[in-house]
């Protein structure tokens, strides 16, 4: 653009905040600020200068220098493609903010409370918003640079695994599906939002499958009936040592409480997965911007689908109003110590 500036106004599809270099974005906002239709060719380098010298932050004016600007016209192979150049600009500043979502939200995930699961679940309809956001950008391109540069990759994209769960609580896993084994008639109060997959104990998934299994079928839940029924499902199987030590250790009533930590645990985790995938994503130089954003959009949608699990869950396990009748003074004192 410093070799045609007037054509600056087909350009405007780029903003500032698209360059990494902040010099660089403050000189594409100079020569946007700019009407070069009032300047003759002759006094352009000294328009230019002129603007330069009224940017704010001292370091980027220092920086910007005739001979700045001399050496980064000569930089540019052929002023006619600059569209095409625009375009691989705006291509990685993409990559760099869908990068740059996936560590903001594995942070959210890794330093959010338990409790406060929902809250960070939300945070994540702002990253849906700023990937829709950058596919609008991507999509004001013109149409020959998108056609140029959104190109397939040749061989599937996946993201590398994680190393390691970030979130588990097997304390709040072993006592749910105890207490569940210990009274069934708890089942009901879960099963409409917890599911196996939130338990990262393999066993305890699979003895929590089993009876959710059972539950349907308005069979008998016991130890003996679960493990009969947990050998039919794929996947391992619960060991007697561990069904024996669920068996003594449910405490009645009280699944609905720790199934609520299970179920925000595993969906922080799976905030966290999200976040992984989406920023190992954007490492991919293969992926172009569309399919990079629609990759990373459905890396989000099990976020989504959690945040209305743990929505039910909290309107399920909310305290039932108080009868009409007043309670006895003990058990209303009792119930006041455990609000406390």
């Amino acid at each position: 653009m410093l070799h045609r500036p007037e054509a600056l106004p087909s350009m405007r599809w780029i903003p500032p905040g698209t360059f990494s270099r902040p010099d660089h974005a403050a000189l594409w906002g100079v020569l946007h600020s700019l009407d070069f239709s009032r300047i003759i060719p002759s006094q352009i380098p000294a328009a230019v200068t002129a603007a330069v010298a009224r940017i704010e932050d001292p370091g980027i004016r220092q920086t910007l220098t005739p001979f700045r600007l001399s050496q980064i016209a000569s930089a540019c192979p052929d002023p006619r493609t600059a569209p095409l150049y625009g375009g691989m600009v705006l291509e990685s500043a993409i990559h760099r903010a869908v990068e740059h979502a996936g560590e903001t939200l594995r942070g959210t995930a890794r330093q959010t409370e338990a409790d406060q699961a929902l809250q960070a679940l939300e945070q994540a309809d702002k990253t849906g918003q700023r990937l829709a956001q950058l596919d609008t950008a991507w999509r004001a391109a013109p149409e020959t640079v998108r056609n140029l540069l959104d190109t397939p990759a040749e061989h599937p994209v996946a993201p590398v695994p994680r190393a390691e769960q970030a979130r588990t609580d097997p304390r709040a896993e072993a006592e749910t599906v105890a207490s569940l084994l210990c009274q069934p008639s708890q089942m009901r109060e879960v099963t409409g939002w917890l599911q196996h997959k939130d338990f990262s104990h393999p066993q305890l998934a699979a003895v929590y499958r089993a009876m959710v299994t059972l539950d349907e079928r308005h069979a008998p839940i016991d130890p003996v009936t679960v493990a009969w029924e947990a050998q039919r499902h794929p996947g391992p199987r619960p060991s007697e040592q561990v069904l024996s030590e669920l068996e003594h250790g449910g405490t009645p009533g009280s699944a609905a409480w720790t199934a609520e930590q299970v179920l925000h645990t595993a969906a922080l985790d799976r905030l966290d997965q999200a976040g992984h995938d989406i920023r190992n994503l954007a490492r991919h130089p293969s992926l172009a911007p569309g399919a990079l954003v629609g990759h990373a959009e459905r890396a989000l949608e099990p976020v989504t689908f959690d945040r209305e699990r743990v929505r039910h869950a909290e309107r399920e396990v909310e305290p039932a109003p108080a009868d009409a009748e007043p309670a006895p003074t003990r058990f209303h004192d009792h119930e006041m110590e455990i609000d406390l």
